[in-house]
């Protein structure tokens, strides 16, 4: 330590015999300066040789010669010589010296040195001193932003000095690196900068930059891309193809795996790599960012030069070029019309089915589902996507179990693409083998689903894999493109396939995390009650507490616990006499009701109606198909709830007209029927 000490007091005794070494300097200094000695063109000279020694930059500031000069620069008119000099003392100066940046800030010079740029002689100096005054020093980065300097900036590289600035746009670029982080760059610097930074990262051919400054160049211009009025400038300025052209630099001129039989640079190192990986990454989040504007879809048809070299990215073996497509082109399908002219006119499913089938990184698999749920929500794409072959892919990722946001994204496609499509729904229910004697037979990729619902502790694949059964009894239970004895033969083989299809929809009933699901829930089983094999399913559900207990306080408001059923009477003991009455009560209006789908945006109490509706419907179809069956306390049960449950509808269907008296049909007609509310029930939840 004493060591240490007595070389810092030799250092500071030094410092302090240069400092008053150079405030003797100073008058002659100023007696040349006021009696215009061209003398002062070689001592300034002597001056800013020795500034380069880092011993004599604090001493040229606590002397006062840096004030002195930096003075002259700001008010008077230097001839090129004595100026050139002068930035160059400045300049290395304040080279790594915080004291003498903080000197030049504290005073307002940058300014002055900043109007330095518009003289040619002095350019290639000016650049430099901005840039030792401004890295690493914040207030200076934040006076130059404030200062415009970054206009002046991009003015000297697109203007008509270009030619001039070109061997110092590596510089030029560094120092706009060093401003983009200042906040008043949003506002004050030109909405062409991020545009102008990816077109010399995409174009420059001789002083091409080397991978550091590559990437430097197009960080800089992420960094600008964050706001976006330099998106939209991205977008109209046509500059779209300069972004592309910087995803596809990045590998041929830098990558040891070029996409082209050319390459213009040495392979990377490791270090390299991983920067160049990083810097594709944030592009492309920028880029996804300037897709996801209004502005691009109108920049930017689905059949265009842009859009065609996006899709023949899907096919690259570079990841981060797909991985662009996925998202720019995603971002395009917006529409139903725009999905449907990528998948009839383009066929873009293909190439992004096979991407899905071969790739294993979870960002291109993310950005691919994402993108292939998009082109499936048209109704007239549903069916060209399971005719692609897309149900034989899928199973794969529903195994991802490591990756459980690919599984939830894949299983979510899966639920679009069955949602009132019979073909596909055929398709996820189909068998496994044909070979009676394999295990495969009586198991399909539904199968799989109900397997990954049993195993997996992830609420929402749960629940998607419910409303994907649910999207698919739907489809059973209301198609009309088949006579009725093959739909019942279909809805048998489904229910003996799939024994266990009745778990994940008793967790969509008893889950009280969305409401909204639940609710489609409610209006699935009250459909499926219509038919023996569905009724069957849903009594045998209700053995499980946990999905009657739901029931039994959406219709009467009281626990399981708490609820009592009235006893049966004595002429309710014989199945055989009570069962022509079955499902219809004495008192419940039923007859003729049918199931309800809530609405997207519906209220509380509107949801809670329909579903205490929907579990009338339920409760009746289910005493109508299976009371017979039925041992006669639970039979009395379920007659109990729906009379009790009935009492409450139509107390609050009174309450309701009291408020507001209906107006009276012009038509005559009654409530929607069965395959109409059914129809209005696969459009996709919200």
């Amino acid at each position: 330590m004493g060591g240490d000490d007595e070389e810092e007091q030799i250092d500071l005794e030094d410092q302090q015999r240069r400092t008053a070494k150079l405030k003797g300097i100073l008058p002659t200094l100023a007696q040349l300066w006021w009696s215009n000695s061209e003398q002062i063109d070689p001592a300034t000279e002597k001056l800013a040789d020795g500034s380069r020694d880092p011993k004599w930059r604090i001493p040229l500031g606590d002397s006062g010669i840096l004030n002195f000069f930096l003075e002259l620069l700001s008010a008077h008119e230097l001839r090129s010589t004595l100026k050139i000099y002068v930035l160059r003392l400045i300049g290395n100066s304040c080279a790594d010296t915080d004291e003498n940046r903080a000197r030049v800030v504290s005073s307002n010079y940058l300014p002055t040195i900043i109007l330095q740029l518009n003289d040619s002689s002095a350019l290639p100096f000016a650049i430099p001193v901005l840039y030792n005054i401004c890295i690493d020093y914040e207030p200076a980065q934040e006076q130059a932003s404030k200062s415009f300097l970054t206009r002046e900036l991009i003015g000297l590289v697109t203007g008509p000095r270009r030619l001039e600035a070109k061997p110092f746009v590596g510089y030029i670029c560094k120092i706009l690196e060093l401003l983009s982080t200042q906040a008043s760059e949003a506002e004050l610097a030109p909405a062409n900068t991020a545009t102008i930074l990816l077109k010399v990262a995409a174009y420059s051919r001789t002083n091409a930059p080397d991978v550091d400054e590559f990437v430097s160049i197009v960080n800089t211009a992420v960094a600008y891309l964050q706001h976006e009025k330099f998106q939209q400038d991205l977008i109209s300025g046509s500059a779209l193809d300069s972004a592309l052209t910087v995803l596809v630099n990045s590998y041929t001129r830098f990558d040891s795996h070029p996409t082209t039989e050319t390459t213009e640079g040495p392979a990377p190192d490791e270090d390299d790599a991983k920067l160049l990986q990083q810097m594709r990454s944030s592009l492309n989040q920028v880029l996804s960012d300037v897709s996801a504007l209004p502005e691009f879809k109108e920049a930017v048809p689905v059949v265009s030069p842009f859009s065609s070299s996006l899709r023949r990215w899907l096919s690259s073996p570079q990841l981060q070029l797909q991985v662009c497509a996925c998202i720019m082109l995603g971002n395009l399908a917006r529409s139903d019309s725009a999905c449907e002219e990528f998948v009839h006119t383009c066929a873009v499913h293909k190439p992004l089915i096979k991407v899905i089938t071969d790739a294993n990184d979870s960002q291109l698999l993310h950005a691919a589902l994402g993108f292939l749920k998009n082109l499936a929500l048209p109704i007239k794409n549903k069916a060209a996507l399971g005719d692609a072959g897309i149900f034989d892919v899928l199973p794969r990722l529903w195994l991802l179990d490591t990756l459980p946001q690919i599984q939830f994204s894949s299983i979510s496609l899966a639920r679009q693409l069955v949602n009132g499509t019979f073909d596909n729904v055929r398709r996820v229910c189909l068998r496994l083998s044909e070979d009676p004697d394999s295990p495969a037979y009586m198991r399909s990729n539904l199968s799989l689903l109900i397997a990954l619902f049993d195993r997996t502790d992830v609420e929402p694949i749960k629940m998607e894999i419910a409303r994907l059964i649910t999207a698919v009894c739907r489809v059973y239970n209301t198609f009309k493109g088949r006579d009725e004895a093959e739909m019942e033969r279909m809805r048998k083989k489904f229910f003996a396939m799939h024994p266990d299809a009745g778990r994940p929809l008793g967790f969509m009933v008893s889950q009280d995390k969305w409401p909204v699901v639940r609710s489609e829930g409610w209006f699935t089983f009250a459909l499926m009650a219509r038919y023996p094999e569905g009724a069957q399913c849903i009594s045998d559900l209700m053995h499980d507490v946990a999905v009657f207990q739901p029931l039994v306080h959406l219709l009467t408001g009281k626990n399981l616990i708490d609820y009592k059923p009235a006893a049966p009477s004595p002429d309710e003991t014989s199945p055989a006499e009570s069962s022509p009455a079955l499902g219809t009560p004495a008192g419940v209006p039923l007859e003729g009701q049918s199931p309800e789908s809530v609405k997207p945006g519906a209220q509380a109490a509107e949801m809670a109606r329909i579903d205490r509706e929907n579990a009338l419907v339920l409760v009746s179809e289910l005493l109508k198909n299976r009371g017979s069956e039925m041992a006669i306390m639970r039979r009395a049960l379920f007659e109990d709830l729906l009379k009790g449950g009935s009492a409450a509808v139509m107390s609050y269907k009174e309450a309701k007209l009291g408020e507001n008296p209906p107006p009276r049909p012009k038509d005559g007609k009654g409530s929607h029927d069965v395959p109409e509310v059914a129809e209005q029930s696969v459009y996709e939840l919200s």
